[in-house]
């Protein structure tokens, strides 16, 4: 599974969504769905959580009811949904514990979910990353093996 959470809160209040392309993160949800929005209900002791019930119109991902009943944070900045009631929209959702859990990481436009099944499986490589790695190993075996030449060079003098 990718390891970009689909809904992170920060702990300085201004919660972000890791980029990611739409085809990798349908691929990191554990089910996704077009549908509409039809009420919100308060979590029991979970003043920061709210419960949003979603009709499904659609099924991209995943074994969904018709009805389906989706965690989420109160707001931007714990990422709960941006939604209107009664638009149709893509939600990317994630399971834990019975429970499914989704917010504003895991909204995307119906046409953009359209086009992410569409796509092939995308592999997320870091090039930039991966070279710049690598220079910095290279770069620390080139300064050992300067080092252990001169300790050499240091002990056949001494003798």
């Amino acid at each position: 599974m990718l390891a970009v959470a689909l809904a992170a809160p920060s702990l300085a209040g201004a919660a972000t969504c890791a980029p990611a392309p739409d085809r990798a993160k349908l691929d990191a949800a554990d089910a996704a769905f077009v549908g509409r929005l039809t009420g919100t209900k308060p979590v029991p002791g979970q003043p920061g959580s709210l419960d949003y019930v979603f009709t499904v119109d659609q099924v991209v991902k995943g074994d969904l009811p018709r009805t389906l009943t989706v965690r989420s944070g109160v707001g931007p900045d714990e990422l709960g949904f941006s939604l209107e009631r009664d638009t149709a929209t893509g939600i990317l959702l994630n399971r834990d514990r019975g429970l499914w859990f989704g917010g504003r990481c895991g909204q995307i436009s119906v046409g953009a979910l359209a086009q992410a099944t569409r796509e092939e499986n995308v592999r997320l490589v870091n090039w930039g990353g991966f070279l710049l790695g690598t220079l910095v190993v290279v770069t620390g075996l080139v300064l050992l093996l300067r080092k252990a030449r001169r300790r050499q060079e240091g002990l056949r003098r001494e003798l």
